[in-house]
């Protein structure tokens, strides 16, 4: 049942407002880190930016 709502969510409904809730959410947690974990921070977002560019590669 989720599968065939999800599939008909994707194929009518905008993707941007997702987007950018997603982004907002990111930011936050990002933000969140950083204040917190100052170096854990800069290691995750480094092993995240390696990881889409991995991605982006293949």
């Amino acid at each position: 049942m989720i599968d065939h709502v999800r599939d008909w969510w994707f194929q009518h409904c905008s993707r941007a407002p997702v987007a950018r809730l997603l982004r907002a959410e990111r930011r936050r947690l990002e933000a969140e880190l950083a204040r917190r974990l100052p170096d854990a921070s800069a290691a995750v977002r480094r092993r995240v930016l390696a990881a889409i560019r991995d991605a982006e590669s293949t």
